[in-house]
């Protein structure tokens, strides 16, 4: 598989991934389904090894966008906007789950226990870093929705308006864009 369809591949398994922790995570919070945090934080964890090859690959081999000058410049930056958002909700949720005594699970596969009492409590290893994360955790998931909202934007636009192939680029590859 070429570079160009690894970084392919890797955006849409990350964007069905994302949308649907953001989904999960807002569900959970607003309906107060607590057992589907063990789900929630297992997705998570892929989305962070998915996103390790994804920062590397972006670093040693940067995207070019169809945008020339000082809109280059822009869309580059956010981009890299995007990423940094999903490193810190990583951070964040990781630092709510382990400071608070929840551990952090890969579906079965535990990666931090949890920190359990004698009378079968889960018991914070820090509160404050646990309420801080969670904090960050909920602001960041704000910001990185509003940030997909215009990434999403901008591709309907490049599809629609300008008319430049990025879309299909991004969904067939580059030969589809010749079509």
């Amino acid at each position: 598989m070429t570079y160009a369809g690894v970084n392919r591949l890797l955006h849409w398994l990350m964007a069905a991934l994302i949308l649907g922790l953001l989904t999960l995570g807002y569900y959970m919070t607003y309906v107060a389904d607590y057992g589907l945090y063990h789900l929630h934080k297992s997705v998570a964890v892929v989305v962070a090894l998915l996103l390790l090859p994804r920062l590397v690959l972006r670093w040693f081999k940067p995207w070019q966008s169809t945008v020339k000058g000082k809109g280059a410049k822009a869309v580059h930056g956010f981009h890299w906007l995007l990423l940094v958002l999903l490193v810190i909700m990583v951070v964040s949720g990781a630092a709510y789950s382990g400071f608070g005594g929840y551990g952090i699970a890969l579906f079965d596969w535990p990666l931090l226990a949890q920190n359990i009492d004698a009378q079968q409590q889960v018991v914070a290893h820090s509160a404050a870093l646990s309420d801080w994360g969670l904090a960050v955790h909920i602001y960041c998931a704000w910001a990185l929705c509003f940030t997909l909202a215009i990434h999403a934007l901008a591709a309907l636009k490049h599809h629609f308006i300008d008319r430049d192939g990025t879309l299909i680029r991004m969904l067939v590859g580059e030969k589809g864009a010749r079509l």
